[in-house]
């Protein structure tokens, strides 16, 4: 008798240590401690700078036998040469430009450049410094601007540097990409709406036009919310940014982007842009075996309802721990072409969400789906390659899901709200 007596207390323990691991692991995420993270940052930092003098510095497998590194930014720097020698437009003729870079380098590795002459623009002053220096450069630049919004969202240097450190954005910085300006851009748009400066949030959005299909939902959000004044300084931005790219390039340079721009959605659509490397809903029926048409009506299906939740939050609350997560997942979620470094941009909402959790606390299962969604930001594509397995529409459909539970909360205690926004303005 006490022998089942004993067994029966000890089953009964086992049931509470596995309760209790379950709540500590999965639904509080105590264990997600500020000296786990910051240590876990620290390695970061560290293998983050290691990795980037090795590619830089030391002959790798990254580089083209004449020493060249084979990156995504070698088009933006030759592009803003070709601007410098007076020839813009050879940028965007696909012959011409692949045989520019196989001259320079000496391979058949190219890459295209598919963005508008503004983007353009901005690489003319990174093209007077050689390629491998104005690579460190211009990721030092942008990765400082994201570490920039990080701070005005969060009010911190500390947790803003642990935000830039990131696996998302260690990949935008080894490709050499640009998503750590966009991230930044998007950054100081939501931090202007809500510190109520209105116009330099159209300001930001006017520069972020430079990757036009990351602000597709962006007019949504604004006519929800009934915010004219952003709208109509996002549109001045847009157009004295777009005559500054004129008087600098000339008009013939953006009539040879427009004449360019079907071969982006043709290269989506053959796979010239491998599908695994993409995080779109598209790229994901493609890798799972849907024809174009199909997997496009499913993208529609996914835009269609992350446009309502767009239209149903900005309209409902001022919350930005709110609205930022459910307009940036809604945003990957809505464009076709978008690839691994993009995921670059989640680490705005993500400031948002962890800047409200630390003041008032985390909802049930928030801290692990945020560890989810920043730990596979770099991973996406090693799934999809290797397995078989598109995961990368999952994360932002969790963000937007994460934004959907924080309307509730601030829809039962409205004034949060007050609250928040008098917060954010005074840091």
């Amino acid at each position: 008798m006490a022998n089942q007596v004993k067994q029966a207390a000890n089953g009964s323990q086992a049931g509470v240590d596995k309760a209790s691991l379950w709540s500590r692991g999965v639904v509080t995420g105590d264990w997600l401690s500020w000296d786990r993270i910051g240590f876990a940052c620290l390695c970061s930092a560290i293998g983050f700078t290691l990795g980037l003098l090795w590619m830089l510095v030391v002959p790798n497998t990254y580089g083209a036998p004449n020493g060249t590194l084979l990156m995504d930014y070698l088009s933006f720097w030759m592009a803003g040469g070709q601007a410098l020698n007076g020839t813009p437009e050879v940028a965007y003729s696909p012959a011409a430009f692949s045989a520019l870079q196989q001259q320079y380098t000496g391979t058949d590795t190219v890459f295209g450049f598919f963005y508008p002459p503004t983007f353009q623009m901005l690489q003319m002053p990174f093209a007077l410094l050689p390629y491998k220096i104005a690579f460190a450069v211009f990721i030092g630049i942008t990765t400082g601007l994201l570490c920039l919004a990080c701070r005005l969202i969060a009010g911190n240097w500390l947790l803003a540097a642990c935000l830039i450190l990131v696996p998302a954005c260690a990949n935008n910085a080894f490709h050499g990409q640009n998503a750590a300006l966009t991230a930044a851009l998007y950054g100081f748009f939501l931090v202007g709406i809500e510190r109520r400066q209105m116009v330099w949030a159209g300001i930001a959005l006017g520069f972020l036009t430079i990757k036009p299909q990351l602000g597709i939902l962006v007019p949504l959000a604004l006519v929800a919310s009934f915010n004219w004044r952003t709208f109509l300084s996002a549109s001045v931005s847009t157009l004295v940014f777009a005559a500054l790219g004129v008087a600098v390039l000339g008009f013939g340079t953006w009539q040879a982007f427009w004449i360019q721009a079907p071969v982006a959605s043709a290269m989506m659509e053959l796979g010239g842009v491998e599908w695994v490397k993409m995080i779109s809903v598209y790229g994901a029926g493609r890798v799972l075996g849907l024809g174009h048409l199909p997997a496009m009506i499913v993208q529609a299906v996914f835009a269609l309802a992350a446009a309502v939740c767009v239209w149903r939050v900005w309209r409902r609350t001022d919350a930005m721990s709110v609205r930022a997560p459910v307009l940036v997942g809604g945003t990957l979620l809505v464009t076709p072409f978008a690839l691994s470094y993009d995921l670059t941009l989640i680490i705005i909402p993500c400031a948002f969400l962890i800047r409200e959790g630390l003041r008032n606390g985390f909802l049930p299962y928030e801290k692990i789906a945020l560890f989810i969604i920043i730990g596979l930001s770099a991973s996406t594509s090693p799934f999809a390659i290797w397995l078989g397995i598109p995961i990368a529409p999952v994360l932002p459909v969790m963000l937007v899901w994460l934004g959907l539970r924080r309307l509730q909360l601030h829809a039962a205690h409205p004034e949060r709200e007050h609250l928040d926004g008098a917060v954010a303005g005074s840091v």
